[in-house]
């Protein structure tokens, strides 16, 4: 890992042979950085034997290969939406890598992420039926997965559950602006509002994999300075959500400038960086574990501040423990031949109560 962080940061570590390259690239693989350190190797020019440079192209043709699968996927859904008059941006995926990275081969993508209004949805629902998309799974709160043919889409109308951190919506829209994505109409969040939002998505995935900090590095250079102190304004929480942020993607790459944000305390501040601290220490020790939304919603609670805000905080995730839907309630709301949302709803409470109860259902 240490021989990896120094080849992001612009430096070719000291490796005895090719095994040791080989398993600096097993481990950027498994933190989804592959083709950006193969692209570090090239830039910092590394001295490489024929056999090391054939598997370092086969690499790129990879990547290459993978990335005009997902950029053809991209640009003809734009278009679609385009045509049905549904105005829509464009998040992480390719878009995102083409801009940041330079080139979208450079980042690895598993996954398009598009976000309509709310009041667009079932438009934006028809287009992708109309293009050969079929629901992948069940709506939640914020997005539904769709795929098509291996290709997986999230469709959402929120970027996370509005009951875990309530988004400026509607701000968030009128800041977008009007760009194209390899000549497909498309919109993009403001440079702010995308910081704002890779941060949160970090933070939703714990920081589970270095490519996570090496998006936020990037776009915070493609951050003005008055564009981040824009951001001082926001919801209750989400400050602390870009102040980590930052402050994981700085222990990436040092030179990279914390910003200032006025809302949060310094001694808030200073517990934020002692988390980031804790963290950064903790992805150097250890591969990072998936999160379930357990594990998920704790990690939101220890972000949030002591006292009455993380009161508060408990507060939300039961009201959305209480209300949320997920495939094991639809599945047992299946044993009664109901399939209803409201159905399903009604009987949630009964199946965790039995899961709570009964030590034998636990799967419930």
């Amino acid at each position: 890992m240490e021989s990896l962080l120094e080849l992001l940061r612009g430096r070719l570590p000291q490796l005895a042979n090719e095994a040791e390259w080989a398993a600096l690239l097993t481990i950027a693989e498994q933190e989804n950085v592959l083709p950006w350190t193969v692209e570090r190797l090239r830039v910092l020019d590394a001295p490489c034997t024929p056999e090391w440079k054939k598997r370092l192209d086969e690499i790129r043709r990879e990547s290459q290969v993978a990335t005009f699968i997902w950029t053809e996927t991209l640009k003809s859904t734009l278009a679609a939406f385009d045509r049905g008059g549904v105005p829509v941006v464009s998040l992480k995926g390719p878009c995102l890598a083409e801009r940041l990275y330079g080139d979208a081969a450079l980042r690895t993508c598993y996954d398009l992420d598009l976000l309509v209004k709310v009041q667009d949805l079932a438009r934006a629902e028809g287009v992708l039926t109309e293009i050969g998309f079929a629901p992948h799974s069940d709506a939640d709160d914020y997005h539904q997965r769709w795929s098509r043919k291996g290709i997986i889409l999230e469709l959402h109308h929120n970027v996370e559950n509005p009951e875990a951190y309530r988004l400026d919506l509607e701000s968030i829209w009128a800041r977008t602006r009007v760009a194209e994505f390899q000549g497909a109409p498309v919109r993009l969040l403001g440079p702010a509002d995308e910081l704002l939002y890779l941060c949160l998505h970090a933070v939703r995935h714990r920081f589970e994999r270095v490519y996570l900090m090496v998006d936020l590095a990037l776009a915070l250079r493609h951050v003005a300075n008055g564009s981040v102190q824009a951001t001082q304004r926001l919801e209750h929480g989400l400050d602390n959500v870009l102040l980590l942020g930052c402050a994981m993607a700085a222990h990436l790459y040092p030179q990279v400038a914390v910003p200032e944000i006025e809302q949060v305390r310094p001694r808030n501040r200073r517990r934020l960086q002692r988390l980031a601290d804790h963290l950064w220490a903790e992805r150097m020790q250890e591969p990072a574990q998936m999160l379930d939304w357990k594990a998920q919603h704790r990690f939101y609670l220890e972000v949030e501040n002591p006292g009455w805000d993380r009161l508060g905080r408990r507060g939300r995730h039961f009201r959305i423990l209480a209300t949320r839907l997920i495939d094991a309630d639809f599945a047992f709301a299946e044993r009664f031949h109901l399939h209803r949302n409201w159905q399903v709803r009604m009987l949630r409470p009964i199946r965790l109560l039995i899961k709570a109860f009964r030590p034998e259902a636990r799967a419930l």
